[in-house]
């Protein structure tokens, strides 16, 4: 069976999980018994990354970036890199709605800075009007699913506002106190800070923890041929759902390989 050795990308961060993981390729009684799940995320975790990992741990201890990066590895050591995608995204044609095969590996990662630590400070004078410090920190994949289905955080409209729960789990101190809830960081939200330092909040909480694998990559317009179009590839269900040509392809990029190395 294919296997490879993938470093996470929060090496050094984890107590129980190993910074180098042994990744297998998926089976097929994966594949027809789990992938198509209504619950992706959950079969993933439960079923799915147990038995490609080789090592002995918990995926749900995973930080969110290293969870889409092993989802991406395994989907590329099963299937490979090729993926077909039904919309392209053109500075010259616009949106172009055309099966089109995408390389993933165009998809850049944004790696953690030399040294990094999961505690992110917002100093004193980052906010409009709030002088005081907040600590952040990386989500792990649990606390991301746990944020994104809490119903603390409920709008009017029946629905959970997912941005304003992601912060509130991301958020660790704020104030006086230390390793708060979300609940607590909830209410001292919308008690003592002004909406402009909310959104200043937003802002900085994204570009502090904007790391792991960017939404989508580069390709070749179908349309008009500019090589500077885009497209999207999340890594859900659909990720793991290639075409027949996706996976020719594939094979052919390893068929390859022997030949480069001798060249």
């Amino acid at each position: 069976m294919i296997s490879e050795k993938v470093e996470l990308l929060g090496k050094g961060l984890y107590k129980n999980i190993p910074d180098e993981l042994t990744i297998h390729a998926m089976s097929t009684s994966t594949q027809l018994n789990y992938v198509g799940a209504e619950d992706f995320d959950g079969n993933m975790l439960d079923n799915i990354l147990p038995s490609i990992i080789e090592e002995d741990i918990n995926p749900r201890d995973l930080l969110e970036i290293d969870y889409q990066w092993i989802c991406r590895c395994a989907r590329f050591i099963t299937f490979g890199p090729y993926f077909t995608t039904h919309t392209v995204y053109c500075s010259e044609c616009g949106q172009v709605h055309n099966e089109t095969r995408v390389d993933l590996r165009t998809i850049a990662c944004k790696s953690l800075p030399e040294g990094f630590v999961n505690d992110i400070v917002l100093a004193k004078g980052d906010l409009i009007d709030y002088d005081g410090e907040i600590h952040l920190h990386l989500l792990t994949i649990q606390e991301r699913i746990n944020a994104h289905k809490d119903k603390l955080f409920t709008t009017p409209s029946g629905k959970i506002n997912q941005e304003y729960a992601r912060l509130c789990y991301m958020i660790h101190s704020i104030g006086k106190d230390k390793d708060s809830t979300p609940m607590a960081i909830k209410a001292f939200i919308e008690k003592h800070l002004s909406y402009p330092d909310y959104l200043t909040l937003v802002d900085k909480a994204m570009e502090l923890t904007d790391y792991g694998l960017r939404a989508g990559g580069v390709c070749t317009c179908p349309r008009c041929g500019d090589e500077d179009a885009a497209y999207i590839a999340l890594v859900d269900d659909r990720f793991f759902r290639p075409t027949v040509g996706d996976l020719k392809s594939g094979r052919d990029l390893r068929s390859a390989r022997p030949a480069e190395k001798s060249a």
